[in-house]
């Protein structure tokens, strides 16, 4: 008896045993933040300067999460305004009155873990931006131990989320594109200081860095939950008739290159201020 328990316990690992496959995980992650059915948010965001960490702009923000699939937000500094939209599939952003992009910065990318609210949704999503669902493993990030889905490796150069083993909530998401660079430069968006309103978990500081490095910042000022919201507000043909001009028609003013359009905006910020 002795002999078999032995070779038993030899053949499961106990690295492996405890760990949740990727799609109940996603199942769990989902579960945990609560059954709203609407979510509204008020939020500061601060713009960085990368070379010396000074703050760069600010701008206040008003996030509409419409779930599982549907988001708005809407931005105001004193240099710029911003909408953001995605709806049935659709993604429109104005800036200053003017549809400039018929797509997402990697900016925008934050809200995405926050907004799928079913396992389905989450991991198709994922899975386009490059995240091995079936795969998962053990980490520790900043003293915490976290369960990472996309890699049997933690310290693998792939894109990973990685997700509190005790809370189930969402840590950090690394997005490793395929730019060709050695060793490639991590895209990073961490979660931290979640809190509970009425039944319904979000975190309150979201950080966003490029190669290590804060670019922008998030801290949640209040939070809404259940709120009517106007259809309108999430009608993604009536924006694009209110603001007349499609990207297609205005060609010399959509992204150009790998300048996106909020790093378009920052560089506006960055003249302004030096001015």
């Amino acid at each position: 008896m002795v002999s078999f328990l032995v070779a038993v316990s030899a053949y499961v690992q106990p690295s492996q045993a405890y760990i949740l496959r990727g799609p109940h995980l996603l199942e769990l992650v989902t579960q945990q933040y609560g059954s709203a059915k609407t979510l509204m948010v008020f939020q500061n965001v601060r713009f960085f300067e990368p070379a010396t960490a000074n703050v760069l702009a600010e701008a206040e923000e008003t996030l509409r999460y419409l779930f599982p699939d549907d988001f708005r937000s809407d931005s105001t500094s004193q240099n710029a305004s911003r909408i953001h939209l995605v709806s049935e599939g659709k993604v429109l952003t104005v800036v200053e009155e003017k549809i400039v992009a018929n797509q997402e910065t990697s900016f925008d990318l934050y809200k995405d873990i926050l907004l799928y609210r079913t396992r389905e949704l989450l991991k198709q999503r994922l899975a386009r931006l490059g995240i091995d669902t079936s795969l998962t493993c053990l980490g520790r990030f900043n003293g915490r131990i976290a369960i990472v889905l996309g890699s049997e490796k933690p310290n693998e150069p792939v894109s990973q989320l990685w997700v509190d083993k005790e809370t189930l909530q969402p840590m950090r998401w690394r997005l490793v594109s395929d730019s060709g660079d050695t060793p490639p430069t991590p895209f990073e968006i961490r979660y931290d200081e979640w809190r509970q309103v009425n039944k319904t978990w979000y975190p309150m500081v979201i950080g966003i860095y490029n190669g290590g490095v804060l670019e922008r910042e998030v801290r949640v000022k209040a939070l809404r939950v259940n709120p009517s919201f106007p259809q309108r507000l999430f009608d993604a043909q009536l924006m694009e008739v209110q603001y007349l001009q499609s990207v297609a028609e205005r060609p010399d003013e959509s992204v150009d290159g790998e300048l996106s359009e909020i790093e378009k905006t920052i560089n506006e910020f960055r003249k302004r201020i030096e001015e």
